[in-house]
C-alpha cells in the first residue's frame, strides 16, 4: 500500500513540474495611450489571458475583446451581446484582468469611449 502511494506520489509530483498537462495562463501586456494600443497586434494560446492592462493616456479608456465575427463601424454599432471581455481604466490607472477563450481565432480589440474607436483605437487578439 505505502508503495502505490508513493509511486501515485512522484507521479503527482512529476504532472505538476510539467504543468499537469493543463496549459498555463498567457500573459499580455498592454498600454492604452490617446487613441491607440500599444501593442495593436496581441497573440495568446487558448485558454486563460491575463491581462496586464495600464493607461498612460490623459483620458478614460476600455479594453474589448469582442467575439469572433463581430462586426461594427462606430462604437454605436457594437452590441452588448458581443463583448466577451471589458476592462475600465482612468487615465493613470493600471490593473490585471483575466478571461478564458477557447475557441482559436482572430477577435477584435476596441476602445469605445466615443470617438476613440472612430480615431482608430482598435487591434487584435489571435488566439491559437
Amino acid at each position: 500500500m505505502f508503495r502505490k502511494f508513493l509511486l501515485l506520489a512522484v507521479f503527482a509530483a512529476i504532472l505538476a513540474a510539467c504543468g499537469g498537462g493543463a496549459g498555463t495562463a498567457t500573459e499580455l501586456t498592454v498600454d492604452m495611450t490617446d487613441l491607440m494600443f500599444n501593442p495593436a497586434s496581441l497573440e495568446a494560446t487558448a485558454g486563460q489571458i491575463n491581462f496586464n492592462l495600464s493607461n498612460s493616456g490623459a483620458v478614460e479608456h476600455n479594453f474589448l475583446v469582442l467575439k469572433l465575427g463581430a462586426t461594427y463601424t462606430t462604437s454605436a454599432d457594437v452590441k452588448p451581446e458581443d463583448i466577451l471581455f471589458e476592462a475600465k481604466l482612468a487615465a493613470g490607472e493600471s490593473g490585471k484582468f483575466s478571461v478564458t477563450l477557447a475557441e482559436a481565432g482572430e477577435y477584435p480589440v476596441i476602445c469605445t469611449v466615443p470617438g476613440h474607436l472612430e480615431a482608430g483605437m482598435v487591434g487584435k487578439l489571435v488566439v491559437k
